[in-house]
């Protein structure tokens, strides 16, 4: 658990956020709370996934699929909006370390402990694929230990990003330490294929390593593909479930409910029964700890609230409230077409200083001109002429520069009239530059003319792109309840 950033929001569609739970490829995970006090798990997806028409739509379906999930030993789905600028969801809050976080921290688990969680995850995998789900991505970072058992999360959502913009320019969807081999080599992907990932988060929590290694991940998916998982020091009993899960061929693979029968057996023949006493200790009072810290978590985001939210997630003792200057923390973030916009017209704003630079040598270049020229010349008279237009040709950098950086500024933060105003001086812009062709007769500045031009262009038209348009609009409303 961690504070909040300076550019965090402190609360999306009602739920105040009051720590960041962790951040991946698919987006941020904030602890929240509803405003009757419920802790809840909001996970904030990324902008360019939100920019994607097809990724919306599969995440919507996901979400209505996700929400008849209703697995003693997963995190309920509760809220979710995939039209929001970004899409999020909200699930309930489980208070416990992540599998991977508990192996990081506490090392392997016992094998009584790492059946109970086989078992419970398995039992998790019977009711998400029951609801019709397949989950993609199940690895140690999705499931969470609670004190009456594991908890999967984040089902379903991997699929939402297949085929999706991101993962067409290269970025794969899923751990490929987890991955199973039917889903590497692009085969049909079934709820078999989460067994195959089970059986190496298993091989995680009792070995404390990934059975196919670390490594590249090039490396790491070709020995899932060709080559047995490295097993050694694994109990002979788990190894032997576990290998089953291994199975290159999908229809080999056991299904849920005989791996919960065999984890059975392993209790000398009754039904897995998971307490408290489950964990390792160390675990347990890590749990506890947790635990601890969400109960001290306040209410409200008043400014001694966000100083004592601070202090419980970093572990420091809350003083008095303090004065402090009121961040700005957007309730939503923009999207990557204003992103680019922004960083365009900080482009901009460069080629404006290289533009003062142009103008300055070409100054220098002809008064040189001149003394060569023209050797008995006024001097004072140069002089003066130089130092003025070296003036102008400062100033008017220095203007262009200070334009470029509020326009960054103001569309960044979705201020009112900001993409108008920018539309209105690019207008200028172009109407200036021929005159300023006319003008100028240096090569050099002529080009840097032309680049400037072209960023605002390029600017302008991811300002008014669909996805802006919707940013916009939101913000718009955010700014008028000030």
């Amino acid at each position: 658990m961690e504070p909040l950033a300076r550019d965090d929001p402190g609360q999306i569609a009602g739920y105040r956020l009051h720590a960041r739970l962790g951040a991946g490829g698919m987006g941020v995970v904030y602890l929240g709370s509803t405003p009757g006090g419920r802790a809840v798990a909001v996970k904030v997806m990324r902008p360019e996934l939100g920019d994607d028409r097809e990724f919306r739509s599969r995440f919507r379906h996901e979400i209505e699929a996700a929400r008849r999930v209703h697995g003693m030993y997963t995190a309920q789905v509760i809220d979710a909006d995939p039209a929001a600028v970004p899409p999020w969801l909200a699930t309930v809050y489980v208070p416990g370390p992540s599998l991977q976080q508990a192996v990081a921290d506490h090392g392997p688990m016992p094998a009584q402990t790492v059946y109970r969680l086989m078992a419970g995850v398995a039992e998790a995998l019977q009711a998400i694929h029951a609801a019709g789900v397949v989950h993609r991505d199940l690895k140690p970072s999705n499931v969470v230990l609670a004190a009456d058992g594991p908890r999967v999360i984040d089902f379903g959502i991997a699929r939402a990003a297949e085929a999706t913009a991101l993962t067409r320019s290269g970025i794969v969807v899923g751990s490929p330490q987890f991955m199973a081999p039917d889903q590497i080599s692009g085969q049909p992907v079934t709820p078999r294929t989460d067994i195959f990932a089970l059986g190496s988060l298993t091989a995680y929590a009792v070995l404390g390593r990934p059975p196919f290694g670390c490594g590249r991940p090039e490396a790491v998916m070709y020995r899932i593909m060709h080559q047995h998982a490295d097993l050694a020091g694994c109990p002979v009993a788990l190894r032997t479930v576990i290998e089953q899960c291994l199975v290159k061929d999908p229809a080999h693979r056991p299904r849920p409910a005989e791996i919960i029968g065999f984890c059975q057996a392993q209790e000398a023949g009754q039904a897995t029964v998971i307490a408290q006493s489950w964990l390792p200790p160390s675990v347990a009072a890590d749990l506890a700890n947790r635990s601890t810290s969400l109960r001290a978590l306040p209410s409200q985001a008043t400014p001694a609230g966000r100083a004592a939210q601070t202090a419980v997630a970093t572990g420091a003792t809350a003083g008095p409230p303090q004065p402090a200057l009121r961040a700005w923390r957007p309730e939503f973030y923009p999207p990557s077409a204003v992103t680019a916009a922004v960083r365009l017209m900080y482009a901009g704003a460069a080629s404006a200083v290289l533009n003062v630079i142009v103008g300055c040598v070409a100054v220098y270049g002809v008064v040189h001109n001149t003394a060569v020229n023209l050797p008995n010349g006024d001097q004072a008279t140069i002089t003066t002429g130089t130092a003025f237009n070296v003036t102008v040709t400062v100033l008017f950098g220095l203007a262009g520069t200070g334009l470029w950086l509020w326009m960054a500024y103001a569309n960044r933060r979705g201020r009112p009239r900001a993409r108008i105003l920018s539309t209105v001086l690019f207008a200028v812009l172009t109407l200036s530059l021929p005159l300023s062709f006319i003008e100028i007769s240096v090569i050099a500045a002529r080009v840097t003319g032309l680049i400037q031009w072209a960023l605002a262009f390029a600017a302008l038209v991811l300002l008014w792109a669909r996805p802006s348009n919707a940013y916009f609009v939101a913000m718009r409303a955010r700014w008028h309840e000030r």
